[in-house]
């Protein structure tokens, strides 16, 4: 740097923005977790719940809590200012949103997925090892207390739920028998599935600790002549047969392209003619510019998996022919669904 030019740009003269350009940007990004933190700390506290449909001055609020209070009050106050709470004085109430989405009596619940991403927490925070390293801070199916195995696969079901329509709105299974799910997590979409298609029954297929979880939300379906929850581990075991349409939803990421490749054979080799498989996930579009959360969550698989990434579309279309499958094609789910949908068939 020479020292005429350090001179220049460093004399405050000449310190204009790039039209459109917001500093405050590199704040907001390197920040991000000071949100995070908060809605972590307030869904550990049930804050939410103990506003469920009442207001609570800050003095009840930290008595419950057994918090203090001056620490108490500030959290409220990022918590107002997130427009997760409203507040008159000190008298604090759930909004709309937070009564909607963040009070477990509500049918669109979704404190499971907070709870799941503060377990994540602090994998994240080793990142920068794992990239130095290529050795992940964490790893996936490592052992799960039942209480985390619990919030995690509550928060995928509540997500599930706000997603079912979508799905299964896309395909119509009218005259299929068997759906496979493979890695089904809580099983909630198999359940959607039979719900809306009489002659339809699934195969639900998941580690025992998962499955535990997946057998309540089928009781509380009544679906358990309907959907049966098969332990197993789908790089290992097998899949079956006379498969009618196979789910692959929210898991080919956390997979190497190899483990891909060979899942997606055993997929199609498990299947009937004219099955359709469908592959639910967060994907990168075509010339990996983007979506976002497609991208973070790539950074996600190499913080707590061996092998997994993102993958574009094109990757998924790919693999797919390179199988077999015909008809292969890509598409952005509806809204409230942030997933793209990979589909193909066997003919």
């Amino acid at each position: 740097m020479s020292e005429s030019w350090d001179k220049k740009e460093s004399s405050g003269d000449n310190w204009d923005l790039p039209e459109g350009m917001d500093p405050m940007r590199v704040m907001q990004v390197a920040s991000g977790y000071w949100q995070s933190c908060a809605l972590h700390a307030a869904n550990r506290l049930d804050i939410f719940n103990r506003l469920d449909g009442q207001a609570k001055d800050l003095e009840t609020l930290a008595t419950e809590t057994e918090a203090d209070k001056r620490c108490l009050g500030a959290l409220l106050s990022a918590l107002v200012s997130m427009d997760f709470l409203d507040r008159d004085g000190n008298v604090f109430k759930n909004n709309s949103f937070g009564q909607t989405f963040l009070t477990n009596t509500s049918k669109f619940y979704q404190g499971g997925i907070v709870y799941m991403f503060e377990n994540w927490y602090e994998a994240w925070g080793g990142l920068y090892d794992t990239v130095k390293t290529g050795k992940p801070s964490a790893l996936m199916h490592q052992e799960y207390s039942d209480q985390e195995t619990r919030d995690y696969m509550m928060g995928m079901h509540n997500r599930a739920l706000s997603q079912a329509d979508v799905l299964t709105r896309l395909f119509d299974l009218s005259g299929k028998k068997q759906l496979m799910d493979v890695g089904c997590g809580p099983s909630t979409f198999s359940i959607k599935f039979c719900e809306k298609y009489d002659g339809l029954n699934a195969v639900a297929m998941d580690r025992e600790q998962n499955l535990k979880i997946a057998k309540e939300i089928v009781d509380q379906y009544d679906m358990q002549n309907r959907v049966e929850l098969r332990p197993g581990d789908y790089n290992t075991d097998s899949l079956g047969e006379g498969n009618d349409a196979m789910l692959l939803s929210s898991m080919t990421n956390q997979e190497s392209p190899e483990n891909i490749k060979k899942l997606l054979q055993k997929c199609y080799d498990s299947m009937n003619k004219d099955g359709v498989i469908m592959i639910q996930e967060q994907l990168l579009h075509a010339d990996k510019k983007g979506p976002q959360l497609a991208a973070l969550i790539g950074v996600n698989q190499i913080i707590n998996t061996v092998g997994g990434a993102s993958y574009s579309t094109a990757e998924m279309e790919e693999i797919l022919s390179e199988v077999g499958f015909v008809d292969v094609k890509s598409e952005q789910m509806a809204a409230p669904s942030p997933f793209i949908m990979v589909s193909g068939y066997k003919h």
